[in-house]
């Protein structure tokens, strides 16, 4: 079977669609010394790289990192110090976070938010790099990747593990949809330690490279890959039950979720809500369905093969519910194959289009994508949380650095307010504290964010609470804890001042009547 691309070499393909190639501008740019797929990558690393920077100028300049990376950064710090997988020192071992992988290359870096920047940098450029060796245009490819700001937010900004998930993704579809059984054999045990939804996602994977091949190669073809995968999960599995005590992460146990049909609601909702948000998603999404479903006198192309790939990277998501996060977290991964799709099959549904006419929509669709991202991402907010928990941590270590030993804590974003302060911090959503995880009864309606029990929370009787964002939320995600006749006698909301910093949160009456030296009045209760 001929590479896909042929079809995009076409004459047909050549006077109909403008030329975006960068074949030839490579060659100005970098010096000729530098072989051909060389110039490709480093091109390829140039474009995530200055995408990353507008997209940090598009969100206002915020330090790289929200608070859920924050918590990987904890564990990191804690693995680093060889006190282990612990969100507490000296607490217990769990597993408050998604990617094995990912916290142990942050581990590797001692979490040091510049370096796990230009990583994040290196693996986007790396995906761009393998997409582009694969077209013809890469120029075409580079716009519509540039088109969606959303995906260097997610997978270089945040410093999340999306980025890492996202190059994951995108070497395995490569090598699924060409038939490279070695490359999937390396991939698939990576892809198991790096998140949950590997699980759907390898056997997907080996199911494609099965049908792929040809009747008498089948088995050789998924036989040593399918081992590799199985002994991966065993083994992870088999390390969590021993270390942790239980098969999955702890995350798992702490966003419980409200049923099937409501799942499956929301999900649709959100995957609508990704796919009408975005001209350019739009249109790769309108380019996917035409490659998987349009004839080919040839047979099947690379095309058709990544886009039976990506059904699980769209199915997933609308499954557990959708996301909390703004700017659609759950797609992001996907966009590189996307783009490679719609730059292989691009000239074929408008050849009767003027080359002139196709880059004044290109450069509308690209324009779009950024004007439409601040408006509709709200990821600001989820740099300025993490923002105010690293200042609440530092408050807090200033305030009580003089007592013999720190306050516990208790707090809704567990990511920044931990990172920064070296006191015992509780997890009110669960996803670091076992016993709120597996707590029985109600829950909060919140996506995400489901983890709470008032039991645990009066067991714990932390001397510090923290306030979220909002009242609102605080009262939506505690079930209404604040206005428990219990807790209003236990806990008093005030402004603390004290040795030269100041924090506004409920303390409990005992802890502030037995604090030493206050240094000025306890501010009023703040309503």
């Amino acid at each position: 079977m001929g590479p896909a691309t042929l079809d995009c070499q076409s004459e047909t393909f050549r006077s109909r669609v403008p030329n975006l190639g960068m074949r030839h501008a490579t060659r100005y740019i970098f010096p000729m010394n530098i072989p051909e797929s060389n110039r490709t990558n480093l091109a390829g690393l140039g474009a995530v790289a200055l995408g990353c920077a507008l997209a940090w100028i598009w969100l206002g300049f915020p330090a790289p990192g929200i608070d859920d990376a924050d918590i990987f950064f904890v564990y990191a710090r804690n693995v680093a110090a060889g006190h282990g997988f612990v969100y507490n020192v000296g607490g217990e071992a769990v597993e408050g976070f998604t990617s094995l992988l990912w916290t142990l290359v942050c581990s590797g870096l001692r979490a040091s938010e510049p370096l796990l920047l230009v990583v994040n940098v290196l693996l986007g450029g790396f995906a761009v790099g393998a997409c582009l060796r694969r077209v013809e245009r890469p120029g075409l490819f580079l716009v519509l990747l540039a088109a969606a700001p959303a995906w260097f937010a997610w997978c270089q900004l945040t410093l999340m593990e999306t980025g890492l998930w996202c190059l994951l993704i995108t070497l395995l579809g490569l090598a699924v949809a060409e038939g490279r059984r070695m490359a999937a054999l390396v991939l698939l045990p990576l892809l198991v330690v790096t998140r949950p939804e590997s699980m759907l996602w390898g056997a997907w994977a080996l199911l494609l490279l099965f049908a792929r091949a040809g009747k008498g190669e089948r088995l050789r073809m998924v036989l040593f890959p399918a081992a590799a995968f199985g002994l991966a999960l065993a083994g992870l599995v088999g390390f969590r039950l021993w270390y942790f005590g239980y098969p999955v992460p702890n995350t798992y146990y702490a966003k419980v979720s409200p049923g099937l049909f409501s799942n499956l609601w929301n999900g649709l909702v959100y995957l609508r809500n990704y796919l009408v948000g975005s001209p350019a998603v739009a249109l790769l999404a309108a380019t996917a369905a035409y490659a998987l479903f349009r004839r080919r006198p040839a047979g099947r192309g690379l095309s058709f093969w990544l886009v039976l790939y990506l059904l699980p990277g769209i199915a997933i998501p609308v499954l557990v519910g959708g996301d909390h996060f703004g700017a659609f977290r759950f797609y992001q991964p996907l966009w590189p194959l996307l783009c490679l799709v719609a730059a292989l099959e691009w000239p074929a549904p408008i050849q009767a289009v003027r080359p002139g006419l196709v880059k004044i929509f290109l450069i509308l669709v690209l324009v779009s994508g950024w004007v439409l991202f601040p408006l509709t991402a709200n990821l600001k907010h989820e740099f300025l949380i993490a923002r105010e928990g690293r200042a609440n941590g530092t408050a807090l270590v200033r305030m009580f650095g003089d007592l013999d030993a720190w306050p516990t804590v208790a707090t809704i974003t567990a990511g920044g307010n931990k990172l920064t302060y070296p006191g015992h911090v509780h997890d009110l959503m669960g996803l670091n504290s076992t016993l709120m995880a597996h707590a029985p009864g109600e829950r909060a309606a919140y996506k995400n964010h489901t983890g709470f029990n008032r039991g645990v929370f009066y067991r714990w009787q932390p001397d510090i609470l923290l306030c979220g964002d909002s009242a609102e939320f605080d009262a939506l995600v505690l079930n209404g804890l604040h206005d428990d006749p219990r807790f209003r006698a236990l806990y008093v909301k005030c402004t603390l001042h004290r040795n030269g910093a100041q924090l506004g949160a409920w303390y409990r009456n005992d802890f502030l009547m037995a604090l030493p030296g206050t240094g000025r009045p306890v501010a009023p209760p703040e309503e």
